[in-house]
């Protein structure tokens, strides 16, 4: 079998997915190990009998509909490559769009935390873009900063710490914190039974339940932060569109400072931002 035909077959297999064709090609990347220029010029060979094995192996993977990401142990956010497993939350898209927000509101931060960190890729994004801050990244889970370590390791950021705990609690009292970037679980518990297979079945519960209304650990968060924020630091949060028009409530209540709102890729509201101590940003 050529892998022009292994790609087709899988794609036939995978046909209940949203690109098929494309999940085939990258799983078929993953085990022949060839960039994506190199595998269409050699799209008309032969697959090796190893090959044939471990590709349809991972094609009857995801045909029961765990992640991608989980079969290639890879992930890309914001053009750099980071480990994925079943340990934390598959990133998303919007969590990039998130990121970009907040940096593109820092002025040479010194210290910034990541709430809720899950594999990382925000505090280790955080991390190589301003190697002279220090990058905080906490997480209730002991699994999913094993998995942020592994990323930390990788890409070499020795100005990240990685923290076990309750949101911002081992934080003393006193301002120090020029930004924090929250992607907390916001999923109300009623909803998660209805979220695609890929998400409900392999996602870990603690990174998509969010409680009754999805807020419980986003107002926790905003009754903790404006003690640690330094005047002038910056919060940004991701929401589900539903929620933003509470949470702005909510930011304007904890007197931190003015709720702005940003738009996803889709047009939704998604994400919010405040800068303490303004009225209007």
């Amino acid at each position: 079998m050529t892998l022009r035909q292994a790609r087709r077959q899988a794609a036939d297999t995978l046909s209940a997915l949203e690109d098929p064709l494309l999940e085939a090609e990258l799983m078929l990347r993953h085990v022949t190990g060839l960039p994506r220029h190199r595998m269409i010029l050699e799209l008309d060979r032969r697959m090796t009998a190893g090959e044939a094995e471990d590709f349809f192996y991972l094609v009857g993977r995801r045909a029961e509909r765990e992640p991608l990401q989980h079969l290639t142990g890879t992930v890309d956010f914001m053009g750099r490559e980071f480990r994925s497993g079943p340990e934390a939350l598959v990133p998303r898209p919007e969590t990039e769009i998130l990121t970009g927000i907040f940096m593109g509101q820092l002025n040479e931060p010194k210290l910034l935390a990541d709430v809720g960190t899950g594999s990382g890729v925000m505090a280790v994004t955080l991390a190589l873009e301003y190697p002279n801050a220090t990058v905080i990244g906490t997480d209730a889970s002991r699994e999913a900063l094993e998995l942020a370590r592994t990323n930390r390791d990788i890409h070499g950021t020795k100005n990240l710490l990685l923290v076990c705990g309750d949101l911002l609690r081992h934080f003393a009292d006193g301002p120090c914190l020029d930004g924090i970037v929250a992607n907390l679980p916001y999923l109300p518990s009623s909803c998660i039974e209805t979220l695609q297979p890929e998400v409900r079945d392999w996602d870990p519960g603690m990174a998509l339940d969010g409680g009754p209304d999805g807020l419980d650990l986003v107002r926790s968060l905003l009754k903790q932060a404006p003690r640690i924020m330094r005047e002038g630091g910056i919060l940004a949060l991701e929401l589900d569109p539903s929620q933003v028009t509470v949470v702005s409530t909510l930011i304007e209540a904890s007197c931190i400072g003015s709720a702005k709102v940003h738009r996803d890729l889709t047009g939704s509201p998604r994400f919010i931002t405040t800068i303490k101590g303004t009225e209007e940003i």
